[in-house]
């Protein structure tokens, strides 16, 4: 569950407030409505690099 810097609050994760700008998913609290995160859409979700030797 995250926690907002801002405020302090402790939320469940369906409860974030979101919405979508320029490419990118923007992530607020429901209480104090500060930023938690931004992530890039169309962008894959773990780093699929691996360790060459």
């Amino acid at each position: 569950m995250p926690t907002c810097k801002s405020c302090g609050e402790t939320c469940e994760a369906d409860a974030l407030t979101r919405h979508v700008s320029e490419g990118w998913l923007v992530v607020h609290c429901p209480e104090c409505h500060a930023p938690l995160g931004s992530y890039r859409l169309g962008t894959p979700s773990v780093d699929t690099m691996r360790n060459v030797e």
